[in-house]
């Protein structure tokens, strides 16, 4: 059972994926990449990156094929540590292609968030594909 003495930093990871989702939706890169520590990690099938230089060049790539994106999370047990913390969240994604065509995923994140400057932020990301259409 999750520890309560901590529902402020519980509510403030969950807004924090509210937050990422919510910015690719509005294909606001600036919102996105302030939801990551400076040098935030994220993986996936495809790539594996560091620094908030690397993802905002992974966030550039990402809008040459996709024309938008939502993106719905649900988010399990949240483990705090001071000012660091663990989660894992699931992901169902809708994405147009520039092509015209669409996708859907669901994958799972198994997360880490660090508190940088006052906020919470995504320390890491790892991305593991459950499936595709």
């Amino acid at each position: 059972m999750p520890d309560n003495s901590s529902f402020e930093d519980r509510f403030l990871i969950r807004e924090l994926y509210g937050r990422y989702a919510l910015a690719a939706a509005q294909q606001d890169g600036d919102t996105w990449l302030s939801c990551w520590a400076e040098n935030g990690s994220w993986k996936t099938p495809h790539f594996e990156l560091t620094g908030r230089q690397a993802l905002l060049g992974a966030w550039d790539a990402t809008w040459t094929n996709f024309s938008k994106v939502s993106a719905f999370n649900e988010v399990g047990e949240i483990h705090l540590s001071g000012d660091t913390a663990k989660a894992t969240s699931s992901v169902f994604e809708i994405i147009t292609l520039v092509s015209g065509g669409q996708t859907q995923m669901v994958g799972i994140y198994a997360d880490e968030f660090m508190r940088e400057d006052g906020q919470w932020r995504f320390a890491r990301r790892d991305y593991t594909l459950m499936s595709q259409q």
